[in-house]
């Protein structure tokens, strides 16, 4: 799951997913580049209280 994403799901601007992942708030980021970051979907939606919600099931 990518950035914009997450941030999607959480209603929040996509800087503010990247400060969580900062200050260790949240799932943490997999770095799959050099500049390539992306979530894990279920430890989002498990972190985001969503359960087996449609964005989710993807």
């Amino acid at each position: 799951m990518t950035r914009r994403e997450y941030a999607s799901l959480a209603g929040v601007h996509p800087d503010t997913v990247k400060r969580w992942a900062r200050l260790g708030i949240g799932p943490r980021p997999r770095k799959i580049g050099p500049r390539l970051v992306r979530y894990n979907p279920t430890e989002v939606c498990k972190y985001l209280g969503i359960g087996e919600s449609r964005e989710c099931a993807s």
